[in-house]
C-alpha cells in the first residue's frame, strides 16, 4: 500500500475523530494569527513541519491543535505523526485552498502544531547549587531569541529571562530558530529589571554584563558556581540600571574592524566558555 493508500485509509477509518474546517474555523483563523505575529495569546506558538514532531513528543508538550493538508502528507512520518496526535490531540484536515491561504510559501509543508509553552518550576531552577543563568535585556530580533535558544539548549544553560521585552519568544522565528530549544529551555518574561534582580540576588548569583568597554577579556574569568550572564540589545545596549547593581564588565575583543558580533553569535560564544569552566573543562 502506498503513502497516499494508506492515508486514505486512516481518514477513512478516523472521519468521526477528524474536523474538517474552513479558513474561517476559530483554528485556522489562531493559526494564520500566529504564523504573522499577531495573537494575542503569549503562551502557545505554531510550528510548521514535520521537525517538530519528535520533539512535541519528546517533551511531552501540550498540543492544543494539530492541522494537516492530505495534499501535502507524501512520506510515513507524516502518516505516523497524524496516527500519534489523534490519540490525545484534536486534529484538523484542512484543503489546499485553505493551506494556500495559511502560508505564502511555496513548499510542500502542511502540517502545523498549536503548542502551548511549557511551564517550569522557576523557584526550584534558581534555587540550584550550580547553575547558569541568560538575561535577555532589550533583544530586538526574534530570530536571535531563538539562536540564543538553540545555544542554551546545546550548553544545558538552566534558565532563559527575558527584560525590557521587545520581541516575541512565540515569533516564528523564534521557533524556527531555535531548532527545539523553545521545548526544553525554560524561559520566563519579567515585567522589569528590579523584579529580575531580586531573584538573582536572592539566590545568590554573581551577574556578568556583556560589555565592549570592559577591561576584562571573557576567557580571563573565574566564573563563580551561580552565573547571571546579562546580554544586550545590539542598538541600546544593556540598561543603564544593571550598572546600579553589584555586577562584573566582560567582553569580547574584537580584532578586526568590526565593534561588535551579532547577539546571538556572542552569547554562544559566552555561553560555552562560561559552562565548560563550569564543568572544569
Amino acid at each position: 500500500m502506498d503513502i497516499k493508500e494508506s492515508l486514505n485509509k486512516l481518514i477513512e477509518e478516523n472521519k468521526s475523530k477528524l474536523r474538517f474546517i474552513s479558513f474561517s474555523d476559530p483554528v485556522i483563523v489562531k493559526a494564520h494569527q500566529l504564523l504573522n505575529d499577531k495573537c494575542d495569546d503569549n503562551q502557545v506558538f505554531i510550528t510548521e513541519g514535520l521537525w517538530s514532531v519528535p520533539k512535541i513528543i519528546y517533551n511531552k508538550c501540550k498540543v492544543e491543535a494539530f492541522i494537516f493538508c492530505p495534499e501535502s502528507i507524501r512520506s510515513q512520518d507524516g502518516i505516523d505523526a497524524i496516527k500519534t496526535f489523534l490519540k490525545t490531540t484534536p486534529v484538523y484536515v484542512i484543503s489546499e485552498k485553505v493551506l494556500n491561504k495559511l502560508t505564502k510559501r511555496n513548499d510542500d509543508n502542511g502540517i502545523y502544531c498549536i503548542v502551548k509553552l511549557p511551564k517550569y518550576d522557576i523557584k526550584s531552577i534558581l534555587a540550584r547549587p550550580k547553575s547558569l543563568v541568560c538575561i535577555l535585556d532589550g533583544i530586538e530580533k526574534s530570530g536571535n531569541i531563538g539562536t540564543i535558544l538553540r545555544t542554551a539548549d546545546a550548553t544545558n544553560t538552566d534558565l532563559v529571562m527575558i527584560v525590557n521585552r521587545r520581541a516575541k519568544v512565540t515569533n516564528t522565528q523564534c521557533v524556527k530558530g531555535s531548532m527545539g530549544g523553545i521545548f526544553d529551555v525554560p524561559v520566563i518574561t519579567y515585567d522589569n529589571i528590579q523584579d529580575c534582580w531580586q531573584d538573582l540576588k536572592s539566590n545568590g548569583y554573581t551577574v556578568y554584563l556583556a560589555d565592549t568597554r570592559a577591561e576584562i577579556d571573557y576567557f580571563n574569568y573565574k566564573y563563580a558556581d551561580k552565573v547571571a550572564l546579562v546580554m544586550g540589545s545590539e542598538r541600546y545596549g544593556i540598561s543603564r540600571d544593571w550598572y546600579s547593581q553589584p555586577n562584573q564588565l566582560l567582553k569580547l575583543k574584537m580584532l578586526g574592524q568590526c565593534d561588535s558580533l551579532n547577539v546571538g553569535v556572542a552569547t554562544s560564544v559566552l555561553l560555552y566558555d562560561i559552562k565548560m569552566k563550569q564543568l572544569g573543562e
